[in-house]
């Protein structure tokens, strides 16, 4: 005898992206056991990747997470999240700038937690004439640039530029050495202009206030980006 089927609710978000609405179920315990185990591994590229699996698998629309806005993914993720856990996040904060050594228990409300930043169309103008258009990183890109070296950087760029225009055409089909070269002929104010695309990703954020029962002292956190939220 087959065992009873059991209902799972559907739930929907809208990507921030777009605007787009998209449809998602809790995670089950299966998916629970991947982020667990992903956990006690403690690698960070584990964890990622186990938070994509999940949000794949709980997505009932066709998308594909790992080529989503890193920001999309972090704020479905979150609602995935209430929906199959709580909807109040518990971390322990301690002071920055103290000799309290304290750490206090605060709750965070997910529905409270905002994507900051404006969301641009990805142009990146050089000259009145030349520019690049770029797509927003995924988490797994923003992951390559690790501890910031030129050459991570580089491909960071290399993967998320779409085209480069001037005034007579619209460029698509270039390898990353012929875009590394072009980069090169950049002046510095040129390169800072991409660079600000990248630094001005809007992100998960949200300021924690609480007071220390402690030392009496209040303090405050800026809490941003998937990994600080539930990694």
């Amino acid at each position: 005898m087959a065992l009873p089927s059991l209902a799972i609710p559907e739930f929907r978000a809208n990507l921030p992206s777009t605007g787009k609405e998209v449809r998602f179920r809790p995670f089950l315990v299966k998916e629970e056991k991947i982020l667990l185990m992903a956990l006690e591994g403690g690698d960070e590229k584990e964890i990622i990747n186990a938070i994509l699996n999940v949000l794949q698998n709980c997505i009932l629309d066709d998308l594909d997470v790992r080529k989503m806005p890193s920001f999309d993914v972090e704020y479905l993720y979150m609602h995935l999240r209430a929906k199959s856990v709580n909807e109040i996040i518990s971390m322990r904060l301690g002071h920055r700038n103290s000799e309290c050594l304290h750490k206090t228990d605060v709750e965070i409300p997910i529905n409270d937690i905002k994507v900051i930043g404006k969301i641009s169309n990805g142009v990146v103008k050089l000259t009145d004439t030349v520019g690049i258009k770029f797509k927003y990183p995924g988490i797994e890109d923003l992951n390559v640039i690790g501890d910031a070296k030129t050459e991570n950087i580089f491909e960071l760029i290399y993967r998320c530029v779409e085209s480069v225009y001037d005034e007579n055409d619209v460029y698509t089909e270039f390898d990353r050495e012929e875009l590394e070269e072009w980069l090169e002929q950049l002046n510095k104010e040129q390169f800072e202009k991409i660079g600000g695309f990248f630094s001005e990703i809007p992100k998960l954020s949200y300021i924690v206030n609480w007071t220390c029962p402690a030392c009496g002292e209040s303090d405050s956190a800026k809490v941003e980006g998937l990994a600080s939220f539930f990694i």
